[in-house]
């Protein structure tokens, strides 16, 4: 009795999946990356770097670099399959838009298609983009100066997108990586892109560098949300995730804790009753 009711009380001390917003790009929509050392903390896996090659051994095992992406600021991208070579099981739910990431029972993490956004700040001259809560690409721009200002408001990515569009307003001017907002108005690359407005009404993103514009371009889906705001708006406080289902973990296992103990008093309480018949 004691041995069935602690068995039906320990699933209580299994811990949630944390929940992580996965990384897709649209040249291959179906493929759902995350950052190497948050899906390593959330296994409880080793990272390690080889100087010599900048091969990255994930669980002691060499992740291949031709799958890897990574974002602007450096962050590397591993692809879900590549985490199942590495040792994990992966299985996805029936809507294909989640999948659970297990290395062993207690440590694994909910990899999830979050909807993809961008913001785009014309006070600060800023652009950032989202996947679900996630900051992927966070780059000045340079917007439509006085007499050709860039509109605000809520617009969606495309319908046209081209690695080298062309303006048919200003000279056949090159518009490399460009991917339409509204109307004659795109996002694409440029060579010179001051934290000022300087265009005539299209928004710059840097070729220089880690070249945002590419990485914007290779990741937006048509159809993504764009908003255009004179400033952000101020931030509203929220729970993080992790402090919500930490709370939840620590409630079970105090509650399956409480209900072994109370199983062993009750058999404690019956053995001695019948000892005394």
């Amino acid at each position: 009795m004691l041995l069935a009711l602690a068995i039906s009380a320990w699933p209580l001390t299994a811990p949630a999946a944390e929940v992580i917003d996965g990384i897709s790009f649209a040249d291959d929509p179906h493929m759902l990356f995350v950052p190497v050392e948050e899906i390593a903390s959330a296994l409880g896996w080793e990272t390690q770097l080889n100087q010599e090659s900048k091969d990255i051994f994930l669980n002691g095992q060499a992740l291949n670099p031709t799958r890897l992406r990574t974002l602007t600021n450096g962050t590397s991208l591993v692809p879900l399959d590549e985490l199942q070579r590495a040792g994990a099981t992966t299985t996805w739910g029936d809507d294909g838009m989640q999948a659970l990431v297990a290395s062993g029972f207690f440590k694994k993490a909910a990899i999830q298609f979050a909807a993809k956004h961008v913001e785009v700040d014309l006070g600060n001259q800023r652009l950032r983009a989202y996947q679900g809560a996630r900051l992927v690409l966070d780059s000045h721009i340079s917007s439509g100066r006085e007499g050709r200002k860039t509109p605000p408001g809520d617009f969606k990515a495309g319908p046209v997108k081209s690695p080298m569009h062309r303006s048919r307003l200003y000279h056949n001017a090159p518009m490399p990586w460009s991917v339409q907002v509204h109307e004659n108005v795109f996002i694409h690359g440029f060579q010179k892109v001051p934290r000022h407005p300087a265009s005539h009404g299209c928004i710059r993103l840097p070729l220089a560098g880690a070249n945002p514009a590419k990485w914007f371009y290779d990741w937006i889906d048509i159809g993504t949300p764009i908003s255009i705001r004179g400033h952000w708006p101020v931030a509203t406080p929220r729970v993080e995730k992790s402090t919500v289902l930490s709370r939840l973990t620590f409630q079970k296992i105090i509650i399956a804790t409480a209900a072994i103990i109370a199983c062993i008093l009750i058999v404690l309480f019956i053995l001695q009753r019948r000892g005394k018949v």
